[in-house]
């Protein structure tokens, strides 16, 4: 792998970072108006606050500062050593996960950099970040090595335990992860029931103490032994009482010292990441806040992030498998000339290119748009806010219908584009690339697990269509927010005002196909045709905020790229079978 800084050595990220997304909103929504932890500080000097910002300024600098020591350590020091744990892997004996020793040094030397707990708030001891810097993290850790990314941004999941927990179970169990001292794992899938939540069976009884008592076994549980000598804690999705569905469910907190590791699954990709099957037998285990909400309420906060580190994750493989490919065709010869020269090889490479930068912008106005409601939210959580009153508080109701979409959109968009690039870098190095010789072949197993966890694609779809075509009906919110995206730009390309026709259109054939069956057969083209308007105006909009030929380039070409990608997509909508009256 490239050895050098992932943030600063990487032209459009940093320029994306500098020149296009809005600090000027995101920070006073996620310190609040009156910067209300600096002020904590101010009062109570209290250590946990002191790096909070005083000002915007002063926000967007340690932000700054942070993804350069960021970019630092995992694009000189992780990168070096991910091709190392992939090819050790994780050995299994007797319920212990045995670890490489590269991968345990990591990790020790990573929780002294301080910038573990990126997406944790101060309260616990972690950075208060936002959702939008939280991609960035995302970007470049993926682009290093997605496995150990992977821990990062599960490690983080103890938000959830600060925003919903005790006090005592946030000095007990999300403090000691912003320190690196546990981790944290989700513990959702059962072997027989994989998205379809609602059919969860493992069990929690309540006992005499308060405590309660889990038996069952899940699937597929990233992280779940922990790491080393560090354990896990295990946010687990259990039924409680008698009743079905959604509301029998509840989250508990079950340390991994109390289940029992029963295997790892031998995988493609992602070698040095254990994906555990775990069994409970009578399990202590802690609720986290109230029975009956554990899907609906915390979960989907827990999947929503974890949505966000995938939609992110994409362009961090996209850009590993552009700078790869970059480095490999400036190098090799043949024809007597370096096959960047030749014409197919150099297209390939600006397709990686521009389509890793399109899925970037596409993930920061995600991140963007979870930011501009989400810690609101939180602060009127803390308040005693009732639920009625937090949903019809207007810049909850404004955003969070927008989030639901847009995360699903982006984890769907962004993990397939990053596939398509990974094949094109394996194609660029030719026979060599599909050989254990170069990493793109590593790049590209690794990166294909990204369209299957946290939610299939096809599940991604099924949840964002049915929002998307009311939001776009009559005055809606998506509509709405489409319409303020085009109002942004001087001068809509003559592309993009063909994209908008077809959008209308595709939604006007959509909304005529009368069996539920037929949408979900084409519902896919109306996602590929939302998520490809949507980036070839954040893309033209990116255009007026820097002046760089490359970025002129780049966009015009992935905007025709987008136009004639959304025709067949709209082709195949409006040829689906309809009912004739």
């Amino acid at each position: 792998m490239i050895a050098n800084n992932y943030f600063t050595d990487d032209k459009d990220l940093s320029l994306i970072f500098e020149h296009i997304v809005n600090w000027q909103a995101i920070v006073p929504a996620v310190e609040g108006e009156e910067f209300f932890d600096y002020k904590r500080y101010q009062e109570t000097s209290d250590p946990r606050f002191e790096l909070a910002p005083s000002s915007t300024e002063e926000a967007v600098d340690l932000y700054r500062s942070s993804l350069d020591s960021l970019g630092e350590f995992f694009g000189k020091e992780v990168s070096q050593l991910a091709p190392i744990m992939d090819k050790k892997g994780l050995q299994y004996a007797d319920g212990k996960v045995t670890f490489p020793e590269e991968q345990l040094e990591l990790y020790e030397k990573f929780k002294q950099t301080g910038l573990m707990s990126f997406a944790m708030p101060r309260i616990s001891g972690g950075l208060g970040f936002p959702v939008t810097i939280g991609a960035f993290y995302t970007m470049i850790m993926a682009r290093a090595d997605v496995p150990f990314c992977m821990t990062m941004n599960l490690l983080n999941l103890a938000q959830i335990v600060s925003r919903y927990g005790t006090e005592e179970q946030n000095d007990g169990y999300a403090s000691k992860a912003s320190s690196g001292e546990s981790l944290f794992a989700m513990a959702l899938t059962e072997p027989d029931f994989g998205s379809d939540l609602n059919n969860v069976r493992t069990v929690a009884t309540k006992q005499e103490d308060g405590s309660y008592r889990i038996t069952g076994t899940k699937r597929f549980i990233s992280q779940g032994c922990g790491l080393g000598e560090n354990p896990a804690l295990l946010l687990t999705l259990a039924r409680t009482g008698s009743k079905k569905g959604a509301r029998g469910l509840s989250l508990f907190l079950v340390k991994s010292s109390d289940i029992e590791v029963a295997g790892l699954e031998k995988k493609m990709g992602i070698h040095s990441s254990p994906t555990c099957e775990i069994v409970y037998e009578n399990s202590y285990a802690e609720l986290l806040g109230q029975e009956g909400l554990g899907l609906t309420r915390y979960t989907l906060g827990m999947t929503n992030f974890m949505r966000m580190g995938c939609a992110a994750g994409g362009p961090g493989g996209g850009a590993a498998g552009y700078y790869e490919s970059l480095k490999y065709a400036q190098e090799r010869e043949q024809f007597g000339k370096p096959i960047i020269q030749i014409p197919a090889v150099a297209e390939m490479l600006h397709k990686i290119k521009r389509e890793t930068n399109a899925t970037r912008l596409f993930a920061l106005e995600t991140a963007y748009v979870v930011d501009m409601y989400q810690h609101h939210q939180i602060r009127l959580e803390k308040q005693g806010k009732t639920d009625r009153e937090i949903r019809r508080d207007e810049r909850v109701s404004q955003w969070s219908n927008l989030a639901a979409i847009m995360t699903s959109v982006a984890k769907y968009y962004c993990a397939e584009e990053n596939l398509l690039s990974g094949n094109l870098a394996i194609q660029i190095h030719g026979g060599a690339g599909y050989t254990e010789d170069y990493d793109v072949s590593r790049l590209y197993r690794d990166g294909r697990i990204n369209t299957i966890y946290e939610g299939t694609s096809q599940l991604h779809v099924r949840l964002s269509t049915g929002g998307i075509v009311a939001g776009m009906t009559g005055d809606g919110f998506f509509k709405r927010y489409i319409d303020s995206l085009v109002g942004s730009l001087d001068s809509p390309s003559k592309y993009l005002q063909e994209q908008a026709g077809m959008f209308a259109e595709c939604l006007s054939e959509f909304r005529m196909i009368t069996t539920e069956e037929e949408k979900e057969r084409v519902a896919e083209n109306l996602i590929i045709i939302v998520a490809r308007y949507i980036s070839s105006i954040l893309y033209e909009r990116a255009l007026g905020k820097i002046d760089d030929s490359d970025w002129q380039k780049d966009c015009q070409a992935y905007v025709i790229d987008s136009t004639a990608i959304m025709h067949a997509s709209l082709y195949r909508v409006k040829h689906a079978p309809k009912k004739v009256e």
